[in-house]
This record gives C-alpha cells, sequence and structure tokens, in this order.
C-alpha cells in the first residue's frame, strides 16, 4: 500500500488545505535555507529526480522542517497519511514541483 504525507499550506484561495506527497518517492530531505525546505523525489517514468520545494515561515531553531518531514516519514505506516507537524509557530505558504 502507498504511504503519504500530508502537508498543510496555509494562503489564501484555492491553494490552501492538504498537500499529499508519495512517502516512497521520497529520496532525501534539505532544509536549504531558514524559509524553504526541498524534497527529492524519485523519477517517476523519467530519468531526473524532481524536486518539490516547500516554502515556510522561518524557523529560526531547532527541530527544523527537514526534521518534521524526517520524523513523519518515519512514523508512515503502509496505506496511512500522515500529517507533517510543523515546528510551533511555522506554518508552510507554498507547495511547488519543479
Amino acid at each position: 500500500m502507498a504511504k503519504f504525507l500530508s502537508i498543510n499550506v496555509t494562503t489564501t484561495g484555492l491553494n490552501s488545505g492538504p498537500r499529499l506527497i508519495n512517502a516512497d518517492q521520497i529520496v532525501t530531505v534539505t532544509q536549504a535555507s531558514a524559509t524553504t525546505t526541498t524534497i527529492f523525489l524519485a523519477p517517476v517514468g523519467g530519468s531526473a529526480t524532481d524536486l518539490l520545494t516547500l516554502t515556510h515561515t522561518s524557523t529560526g531553531t531547532t527541530p527544523s522542517v527537514k526534521d518534521a518531514v524526517n520524523a513523519a516519514i518515519t512514523a508512515v505506516p503502509g496505506g496511512q497519511v500522515v500529517t507533517v507537524n510543523f515546528p510551533e509557530g511555522v506554518v508552510c505558504t507554498a507547495v511547488a514541483l519543479g
């Protein structure tokens, strides 16, 4: 069964709400800056790795958003959706693939 992470996006309009990421495709997660976290996804039918960028408010301290995503990945049982719990006061404002 597929495993999914749910990331809640807080923004205006139709782009807000949960975004599901297939946990089986995640290769690695990096904290690119205080306000962006990148998730590298294994390619599906292609040769290049897909890059998913989370834009969020600044973490300022540890735990980082990278730590929150990694904790959610390791908590995912088969066939379940697990919500990524961001550090206190941090909200995701955008998710971009590309």
